[in-house]
């Protein structure tokens, strides 16, 4: 029987055996733990999904500026997918009265920490708002990353992009009891190489095709996903956690630049950590735009 239910935008799906079940569920043997866990990644870019309207009759990206890029390549690479909740590390970190904040593994609510703050419910908090916030915070909320999951290849995000099947984990597959509200996928690096024109009436490129490259710096940005319930981590409760999630780049993530302005050589256009880094920055605030679709599937072994 497979029960799906929806709730917040996140699809759950539950597995149920055909047999009955003892109700403490699998037998624990040693080196194993209440549950286990496997994942997999689907990455794309939905600016090249007709359905977002942006594509020009001759399969150009139109961004919100009316500039257009014809993308020869673009690419993600991915740092890893972190399972997040409550358990022995989150305990212990409460334990400790740890409070500092980490811009690679921000706080619930909060994503994409970079240049000293972090997109919060869409607002903006610095560093030491967060770290603030966090030591004031009861013990009993504290999370923590049960396990991590290594993305091991750059993600191709053209067409019907990059599925990758996520095998490893940090530092094991074994799950404590305890409970998952929250995956985060942290971002490493963004590239890009596009022809870029200007078919508006404005003809702020004066007619000219230019080349794009872009190489983006994520430095550990996260995208979190927070579960509308949390998935329990128990004798109770199917012994397997398999995670589906697809990371949907929004079609968002090249507006707002003004490339007619930023600085060129020749007849190409960089954008990296040392050349036009006010576009770098726009482009991976939007980023933030990007939702995360989750299932969850749960079995008995």
């Amino acid at each position: 029987m497979l029960m799906i239910t929806r709730r917040q935008g996140v699809v759950l799906l539950l597995a149920a055996a055909a047999t009955i079940l003892p109700a403490s569920g699998c037998t624990l043997e040693d080196g194993t733990g209440f549950g286990r866990l496997s994942a997999r990644l689907w990455s794309r870019f939905e600016g090249l999904d007709a359905a977002a309207g942006r594509l020009t009759g001759d399969g150009w990206y139109r961004t919100s500026n009316s500039f257009e890029l014809k993308l020869s390549s673009l690419t993600l690479k991915v740092e890893e997918l972190r399972v997040r909740g409550a358990g022995a590390a989150a305990s212990s970190s409460a334990a400790a009265g740890d409070c500092s904040l980490d811009p690679a593994d921000p706080p619930a609510g909060c994503t994409l920490c970079h240049s000293g703050h972090c997109h919060c419910d869409g607002a903006l908090k610095s560093y030491a708002e967060l770290e603030a916030d966090l030591c004031g915070a009861s013990a009993g909320a504290a999370t923590a990353t049960l396990a991590s999951l290594p993305v091991p290849a750059t993600q191709d995000l053209r067409g019907d992009g990059t599925r990758a099947d996520l095998s490893a984990c940090r530092p094991s597959c074994e799950l404590d009891a305890g409970q998952v509200d929250e995956v985060q996928i942290v971002l490493d690096r963004l590239a890009l190489k596009a022809r870029l024109r200007d078919r508006s009436a404005a003809d702020r490129l004066q007619g000219a095709e230019l080349s794009l490259a872009l190489d983006l710096d994520l430095a550990g940005a996260v995208l979190s996903q927070a579960l509308s319930d949390p998935e329990l981590i128990d004798r109770d409760h199917p012994y397997l956690l398999d995670l589906t999630l697809v990371l949907p780049l929004t079609a968002k993530a090249f507006d707002g630049v003004d490339w007619h302005q930023l600085q060129r050589s020749g007849n190409t256009i960089a954008v990296d950590s040392a050349t036009n880094r006010s576009a770098g920055e726009t482009i991976t605030t939007n980023l933030g735009a990007t939702t995360i679709k989750l299932t969850v599937t749960r079995a008995e072994d």
